[in-house]
């Protein structure tokens, strides 16, 4: 027992004799440490030494307690503004020329007096009386009738008319019952332009067929409805601009202001006409053709300066007295052919009843003796395009600039100032001697031997013909091939066509003439029934109008040569036929302008 003591005495004096000399050294990493945002920087105490003297602990400064500064929350992004509903292509049918066809009474009919007719065989023709034939038309009695003269005889008691309806024309309903416009205005005795009337019977020529209401689809852009599925977008997308007010873009289609005209204005008053003539037959003698001319023996004879006994020979021509007849009194301006178009005949009749050349100028003042069969549709309206300003041009849209808002920086991780070692300092024998700096040759730059393109001058002002020629040179093709019926320039009388017609089949396709975007398809432009516009690159538009069906919708993307349509003879044309305009703006600040398309449409 007392051997065990002493040896565990032995083992305790051991033990604290080797932690005397030992020096105990924390474990490092070896690379460099960083501390927690919240953690201070430890360092390590010093190692106690058993030969100094313990160190009396100091007394320490009273801790002030620091309050941190208010780190403020990252700011939020402001709320946007709602995006708007998507646009939509949507198709709207709308019904015209949707009027009654009902029972009324008919036109007047017409009867041409022929030689050795009276008044009671024309009576029982027309199934009238003598009396009533006579006070149509204000004949007095002896009711003396002439060859070639048309008399008014009593209305048809059964014919169809079309009831007008709210924004339907002439051309229209011309359309829906498959006859011109030029026909239904004659058989209501009225003009081609005279404005319609909500509830207006229009007699029906013969032969019309009634086709129905038109049924028109318009492709138009409207908002997409609560229920409709919005189109897909990507997973990432730019903020929403939602400017307060964005400029409208000017019309392409620039339609001059018109001013109406009258012309024709003259009076018509009774002339004397061109003598009554008759040829002797075998057998005539003087009295039965004073007679035959509604004249007497001495004013016959005297007219023919035939003495007596008035021997007369077969084949002789005798001038019988004067005819009555109506004449227009031409007033200033007045030609052949407008006096031709207001009383219903043909210049070459007008110019024989008043032995002229077909074209020869009318004065004013002169009597013009109208041709039998004339119908007087009275003065005649012309439509004058009224010069106006150009309009300037509406600035280029600039959308508002999206502030976002800045994020808060995160703060800056501490990092541990590098530890630099002392130099090294070697014995002067072993220093290496001071390197020379290496020179450094400038690099020696070449002149290019190959020139620069200058660039292309900008076209200043209005661009020639020629120029337009070579900016347009194998952009475009033939929409469709036909007879051009009217040319791109002025036409007379103040009109203007700015494009051209082509004379095509009813349902012929209508291809693009070039590739582009469609930024109007539709009806709602006066005049050009179904219309479609297509803008091209480079500053150019091309127009294609009174087609009779529409195939591509505003805002597609269309190919050169892809059907956008048919055509047809809608907004106002008597038949099938394409207008075809080709415009042009030289920068985008310009309004484009019609051109000549034949400048730049192949050969």
């Amino acid at each position: 027992m007392t051997l065990s003591l002493t040896r565990t005495a032995l083992f305790l004096l051991a033990g604290t004799a080797l932690t005397a000399c030992t020096t105990v050294e924390p474990v490092r990493p070896n690379f460099p440490t960083r501390p927690g945002p919240s953690q201070p920087l430890p360092v390590p105490p010093p190692p106690a030494r058993q030969d100094e003297p313990a160190m009396q602990p100091r007394p320490t400064a009273p801790v002030e307690s620091n309050q941190l500064p208010a780190i403020s929350p990252p700011r939020q992004q402001p709320a946007l503004a709602p995006a708007p509903r998507p646009m939509v292509t949507e198709t709207v049918t709308r019904t015209t020329v949707a009027g009654k066809v009902v029972e009324t009474a008919g036109p007047a009919k017409d009867y041409k007096v022929k030689a050795g007719d009276n008044l009671d065989a024309i009576a029982r023709t027309m199934g009238t009386t003598r009396k009533q034939i006579a006070d149509d038309n204000d004949l007095k009695a002896p009711y003396a009738l002439r060859p070639g003269q048309v008399l008014k005889g009593p209305r048809t008691t059964s014919a169809k008319a079309y009831v007008v309806g709210s924004g339907d024309t002439l051309f229209a309903i011309a359309q829906r019952f498959s006859v011109s416009a030029a026909s239904i205005a004659e058989a209501n005795d009225r003009e081609i332009e005279a404005p319609l009337a909500i509830g207006d019977r229009l007699i029906l020529p013969e032969g019309f067929k009634d086709k129905g209401p038109t049924i028109v689809r318009t492709q138009v852009s409207a908002p997409a409805r609560e229920n409709q599925p919005a189109p897909s977008t990507p997973a990432y997308s730019e903020p929403v601009r939602t400017p307060t007010s964005r400029p409208t873009p000017p019309p392409i289609i620039d339609e001059p202001a018109t001013t109406v005209r009258t012309r024709v204005t003259g009076k018509v008053v009774d002339a004397a006409g061109p003598a009554k003539t008759y040829k002797v037959k075998s057998g005539d003698n003087l009295d039965a053709i004073a007679r035959s001319l509604d004249t007497t023996r001495k004013d016959l004879a005297d007219d023919n300066k035939l003495k007596p006994p008035y021997a007369l020979q077969p084949g002789q021509v005798l001038k019988g007295p004067e005819t009555k007849v109506k004449a227009y009194v031409a007033g200033q301006g007045d030609t052949q052919a407008l006096i031709a178009k207001r009383f219903g005949v043909t210049q070459r009749a007008l110019a024989t009843a008043n032995g002229v050349k077909i074209g020869a100028p009318i004065k004013a003042g002169r009597q013009v003796i109208l041709p039998s069969g004339y119908r007087d549709r009275g003065s005649i309206r012309e439509e004058i395009a009224a010069p106006r300003p150009k309009p300037t041009p509406a600035p280029a849209y600039t959308p508002p600039p999206v502030t976002y808002p800045t994020p808060t920086p995160a703060p800056t991780p501490y990092e541990r100032p590098p530890v630099t070692p002392p130099p090294i300092v070697q014995p002067p024998a072993t220093r290496p001697p001071p390197a020379r700096p290496t020179p450094v040759t400038p690099p020696v730059t070449r002149p290019s031997t190959t020139p620069t393109p200058a660039p292309a001058a900008p076209v200043m002002g209005t661009p020639t013909d020629a120029q337009i020629t070579s900016f347009g040179r194998g952009r475009f093709i033939w929409p469709l091939r036909g007879d051009v019926i009217s040319d791109f320039g002025p036409k007379g009388t103040g009109q203007r066509n700015d494009g051209l017609n082509i004379r095509v089949s009813t349902g012929e396709p209508v291809r693009a003439a070039a590739a582009g975007d469609v930024v109007y398809a539709g009806d709602q432009v006066p005049g050009f029934g179904n219309l479609v516009l297509v803008k091209h690159a480079d500053g150019w538009v091309t127009a294609y109008g009174h087609m009779s069906r529409v195939d591509v919708k505003m805002q597609q993307k269309i190919t050169q040569g892809q059907q956008i349509g048919q055509a047809g003879s809608t907004g106002g044309v008597t038949e099938p036929q394409l207008h075809f305009e080709v415009r042009y703006a030289p920068t985008p600040q310009d309004r484009a302008r019609p051109i000549d398309p034949k400048l730049v449409l192949p050969k």
